[in-house]
């Protein structure tokens, strides 16, 4: 590289080249590293925003890139267990996936030195070490992988259980910013609310769902009820016309009392329970459930839950 005529602060460069000497450098190495930098990276090696960001900023900032964290790592692990996707194909978005990890720790650092805010936004800033470690988690298990592409059970089962828990966690993290009106929630097509004695229940169909497809999420009433639902087990009502997908978020694995077998069947979460729901063998203005029906029939569910316990506590059990 030709020779740079650079004109620096003398007090700048007195401090700076302090800086390099305690890492061993001179200033040909430390431009040297970071053109290297850049051709890896894409990117500076330093931040340049000058915007004065809150902590409640840097929290839905982090959190959006999560999110876009957990659509690559989805697509991965696709790539992992497939027998077509190409390895080079794989690296770049593996390499994709680092960076962007890196985008979001320079932002926890400066998340680091704000001072917290505290309430609802401070419970979702205490979130975001470990949804980092469970993403860290995925990253990690890559690292495993060599040629050819499927890779062997044993990752991708690895790299599955980082995966459960970074979207469990980073579902949590964003129902806290939606309820403080930090994460603007989707706007619903059509939505049914039924608030029952112990939860709410809103089925909702946002514009970018299809027809026929619907978003159900369930809210306990009170700090009681919340404690009481935290990792419960309940099955589906069975319904005419309806199917639940729980996801890995609240989905759990519930034994059917009448047929004796093991069937998956939604949970809660800090009071919380989402999943989407289908109309199935019937058109949706035909369906002999309709969306309002069938909260009340969840709600119902969850009150001949909490009542089951609330017998076997007290010993009143039939």
């Amino acid at each position: 590289m030709a020779a740079i005529n650079a004109k620096i602060d003398d007090e700048l460069k007195e401090k700076g080249d302090a800086v390099l000497r305690a890492h061993d450098l001179n200033a040909t190495q430390y431009i040297t590293l970071c053109w290297m930098y850049l051709k890896q990276h894409g990117k500076l090696p330093f931040i340049t925003d000058t915007r004065i960001l809150t902590a409640a900023d840097l929290t839905v900032i982090i959190a959006g890139q999560f999110a876009e964290a957990r659509d690559q790592v989805l697509k991965i692990r696709d790539m992992l267990k497939s027998d077509t996707a190409l390895y080079a194909d794989f690296a770049a978005e593996k390499r994709a996936l680092t960076c962007r990890i890196s985008d979001i720790q320079q932002n926890g650092w400066r998340l680091e030195s704000t001072p917290d805010d505290g309430g609802s936004v401070g419970a979702a800033r205490l979130m975001l070490p470990r949804i980092n470690y469970h993403l860290a988690g995925c990253e990690f298990t890559l690292s495993r992988v060599t040629p050819p592409l499927p890779a062997p059970v044993q990752i991708v089962n690895d790299f599955q259980m980082s995966l459960q828990e970074f979207e469990k966690q980073l579902a949590l993290m964003q129902s806290v910013l939606r309820d403080t009106g930090l994460l603007a929630r989707p706007e619903p097509a059509r939505e049914f609310v039924y608030r029952g004695e112990n939860v709410t229940v809103s089925v909702v169909q946002p514009e970018d769902y299809k027809h026929g497809a619907w978003l159900v999420r369930i809210q306990a009433k009170s700090l009681d009820r919340e404690n009481a639902l935290e990792d419960a087990a309940l099955t589906f009502p069975a319904l005419e016309g309806r199917v639940f997908l729980p996801g890995s978020v609240y989905g759990k694995s519930v034994r059917n009392v009448q047929s004796r077998q093991y069937q998956l069947g939604f949970t809660f979460r800090s009071g919380v329970s989402e999943f989407h729901m289908y109309s199935n063998g019937h058109e949706e203005q035909a369906n002999p459930t309709s969306p309002d029906m069938l909260a009340s029939c969840l709600s119902a569910c969850v009150d001949e839950y909490l009542l089951e316990l609330l017998q076997s506590m007290s010993g009143n059990q039939p």
